[in-house]
């Protein structure tokens, strides 16, 4: 398999959209094949830790969570939604928040370059990111974090099938 660069960005966004198990599957290979211009990888920082929802129990840092939340929108008949995926990059301990950030780079360099219509249409037109402010008792204050929000138009393949 060739090593996916950001010039071959396009050709890895096919993404079916005929279920949101499909494009959370989609989404996560997306961000283990990308690299970013400089030869950066999310599985430099995280490895394969990418998962859907929530990570498993004993946990391993640093890792990545998806969470997509879809609306249909009343304007378009309810042909167009919209898909707000929410993207966890959690580390620790403190020290690894250089690495969290750098990971969340990646991430942001891949998500925001997804467009593709060949299953349904499915493309990111903006987000929001910010990192996590230190928690205190109860929480783990050694937790690290960014969460990132990006938001996409979608047209599942369904919708637009429709006769």
């Amino acid at each position: 398999m060739t090593k996916p660069t950001a010039v071959m960005r396009n050709t890895l966004s096919r993404t079916s959209t005929a279920s949101t198990a499909e494009i959370y599957a989609r989404i996560r290979t997306l961000l283990l094949e990308y690299a970013a211009p400089e030869g950066d990888r999310l599985t430099d920082y995280v490895g394969e830790r990418v998962y859907i929802r929530a990570c498993p129990s004993p946990v391993v840092f640093p890792y990545v969570t998806l969470l997509a939340a879809r609306t249909s929108q009343a304007a378009y008949n309810g042909y167009r939604e919209t898909m707000e995926l929410e993207v966890q990059c959690i580390g620790r301990p403190e020290s690894q928040l250089a690495l969290v950030e750098s990971a969340m780079d990646v991430i942001d360099q891949c998500v925001t370059a997804i467009s593709d219509n060949t299953s349904g249409l499915l493309v990111c037109r903006s987000r929001t990111r910010q990192t996590m402010p230190m928690m205190t008792d109860p929480a783990d204050s050694a937790v690290v974090g960014v969460v990132a929000t990006y938001n996409f138009f979608l047209w599942p393949v369904v919708l637009t099938s429709r006769a």
